[in-house]
């Protein structure tokens, strides 16, 4: 809309003495008008010029009022249409306010009556640009706060990754190398784009919850007692509890919860079997193994990838998915071999 002090209005008519009333009568109160003598021309002018209100007549030669007022409707909804007809055709002005139009007035006008249904329309056209000009703002602000969330989390996932490091130097980078092999293994099983993004960020922060273990246990040369293996396994399940905090996907945190069951139902913390453990938990898992297998540990020394990817298949399909394994494999020989340390980014 222009700074005129009224709005912009297109008068379709094929009769130019209802053109010149029309554009005459609205002019003297402030309105700037077009005027065009058929549909085509109509058209053409609103590719070109933004209109507030449209006055079409529903008798024209060629293409009749009530075709245009459809046509407007589909390429201009946010221009008012008011339809123009004679004392005869009133039902069928009527019927046009069902496909669409505001209003309609009749010939011969009452000029008054004109103004009135001018103003009203463009009364009309104030308060859906108003709420059109609110929902975007809406819709900005919520992008904006979205872009925001995603920073922060973004912040807060790099933050725990740090603190695992810090915790476990033997372990630095672990996160991450499992994240970007979990990410290969779900592509290759042909998850969608948003599940690869999910398991992504669920390997990223599976161990967080290994924050909470004494360090003594975690930098213990020998092997655990049971009770200090429980110990560890308690803690370590409860990172979807300290996560669910800040992350809301239930996906996500599930895939964290349960990478350390079993195939064959035998692990924790839920002894879930086979495909009841998410798939994202069952790739995370193959790829945690593999890097803990060849990083070593305080009471392991670091072995080759040759005999991790042994130790992956033997353990196939008690301890791991045999279809998961058979990809991570075929992986190791096509990309992992040559994959270098990655950077935490967008997966």
């Amino acid at each position: 809309m222009t700074n005129n002090k009224k709005g912009r209005v297109l008068i379709v008519d094929d009769e130019l003495y209802i053109q010149e009333i029309l554009k005459s009568t609205l002019e003297d109160v402030g309105y700037e008008c077009v005027a065009v003598g058929g549909a085509d021309e109509a058209l053409a002018k609103l590719a070109v010029q933004e209109f507030d209100i449209t006055f079409a007549d529903i008798r024209m030669p060629g293409k009749q009022g009530t075709e245009l007022l459809q046509e407007i409707r589909a390429a201009y909804p946010e221009v008012i249409v008011i339809m123009v007809t004679a004392v005869d055709n009133a039902n069928t002005a009527i019927e046009s306010m069902r496909l669409g139009a505001y209003d309609y007035i009749i010939k011969p006008f009452n000029l008054d009556q004109v103004l009135i249904a001018a103003d009203r329309a463009l009364d009309k056209w104030r308060l859906e640009k108003s709420s059109r000009d609110y929902q975007k703002y809406l819709l900005q602000m919520a992008d904006e706060l979205a872009a925001e969330t995603r920073r922060l989390f973004y912040s807060m996932t790099q933050v725990f990754i740090q603190l695992l490091d810090r915790k476990i130097p033997y372990n630095e980078g672990h996160s991450l190398r499992v994240a970007e092999k979990a990410r290969y293994v779900a592509r290759e099983l042909r998850m969608t784009d948003d599940g690869v993004r999910k398991v992504y960020l669920a390997a990223l922060l599976h161990d967080v919850g290994m924050i909470l273990v004494e360090d003594v246990l975690l930098n213990k040369q020998g092997s655990l007692t049971p009770e200090e293996l429980r110990h560890i396994q308690e803690r370590s399940v409860t990172a979807d509890e300290l996560l669910r905090l800040i992350l809301d996907d239930e996906e996500v945190l599930k895939s964290i919860r349960h990478n350390r069951e079993h195939y064959d139902g035998t692990g924790y913390p839920g002894r879930l079997k086979g495909n009841l453990i998410p798939l994202g938990a069952r790739v995370i898992a193959v790829a945690e193994a593999f890097d803990a297998i060849t990083m070593g540990r305080p009471y392991r020394l670091p072995r080759s990838p040759q005999d991790a990817l042994r130790e992956l298949t033997r353990c196939s399909p008690s301890q791991f998915d045999p279809q998961v394994v058979s990809v991570f494999v075929e992986l190791y020989e096509r990309v992992f071999r040559n994959l270098n340390k990655p950077d935490l980014g967008t997966p």
